[in-house]
């Protein structure tokens, strides 16, 4: 028993692609709407927290980011890092600019847009690392925290040593 397959014809198929493609654009619309949106809050955060930003530049905290580690900086907050880490992407409070730094050329700044960051995929990072400047004083004071700790009870551990002797 041969069974017969039904093949579309060409108008049926072509009304679909048509429909695919409406899809498509209106998707991508949508998408290009969002990282509008996503530019727009990213300067108008980066806006109301340059008083405080500020603040932490006039006293000399590094800013650093919650998911790169040990990399910090005197410019300002963090927002990413692309590229093999070969380029951190920060807000400049003194230029009140967008950059991005070389580090395989001595931190080298180049200018860029909030739209360079969202088109990189670094919209989360962006606002998680200038957020994050919220809770900088409350890392560093933290992280002495340990640090005092650390060296309280090693003087008291090599004190009673001593006393022992």
């Amino acid at each position: 028993m041969e069974q017969k397959v039904k093949i579309p014809k060409t108008n049926e198929v072509i009304k679909e692609y048509e429909d695919l493609r409406s899809f498509y654009k209106e998707t991508e619309k949508e998408i290009n709407k969002i990282k509008d949106e996503q530019q727009r809050l990213l300067l108008k955060t980066v806006e109301k927290l340059q008083p405080e930003l500020e603040w932490l530049k006039q006293h000399n905290y590094y800013f650093i980011h919650p998911a790169f580690g040990d990399l910090k900086s005197t410019r300002g907050p963090i927002l990413g890092v692309r590229e093999e880490n070969q380029f951190v992407y920060m807000y400049d409070i003194k230029k009140r600019s967008l950059i991005k730094c070389d580090t395989c050329d001595e931190f080298k700044p180049y200018n860029i847009t909030a739209s360079d960051i969202i088109n990189d995929g670094l919209f989360m990072d962006a606002m998680e690392g200038i957020l994050y400047t919220r809770e900088l004083l409350n890392e560093y004071n933290n992280r002495i925290s340990t640090v005092h700790s650390n060296l309280k009870a090693d003087l008291e551990n090599y004190t009673r040593i001593f006393n022992e002797l």
